[in-house]
């Protein structure tokens, strides 16, 4: 399955994020964050191409709100990690993407996704 920012670098990153996919919202644990994604720990599973909105806070600063896809998804009980999603953000405000990067500067990265 093809991820297409599976190498960018990540930071570890836990936050709460508010999901919303045209039905109820629910609420994911963010495992790292990069430039173009994040991908959240959940049971919860949308079918990769789904479209969502994301509503967090990174670095104790004000709630913000991104759109994304499912790029792919672990189930439960994957011996490769915690169940979740790959979410590839699809628009994301640049403020946004520069917090993203102080993260990513200040944060030990890896090429790894999770």
């Amino acid at each position: 399955m093809h991820r297409p920012f599976q190498n960018d670098n990540r930071a570890p990153v836990r936050i709460q994020v508010e999901c919303r996919a045209g039905g109820p919202s629910f609420s994911a644990e963010s495992v790292n964050i990069s430039r173009g994604g994040v991908f959240l720990q959940t049971e919860f599973l949308l079918p990769a191409g789904r479209t969502l909105q994301l509503i967090f806070s990174l670095s104790d600063g004000p709630r913000v709100s991104a759109h994304g896809r499912v790029a792919w998804t672990r189930p439960p009980g994957d011996p490769q990690g915690p169940a979740g999603m790959g979410i590839e953000f699809e628009r994301i405000a640049p403020e946004i993407l520069r917090v993203i990067e102080e993260i990513l500067e200040k944060e030990p990265t890896s090429g790894r996704r999770s």
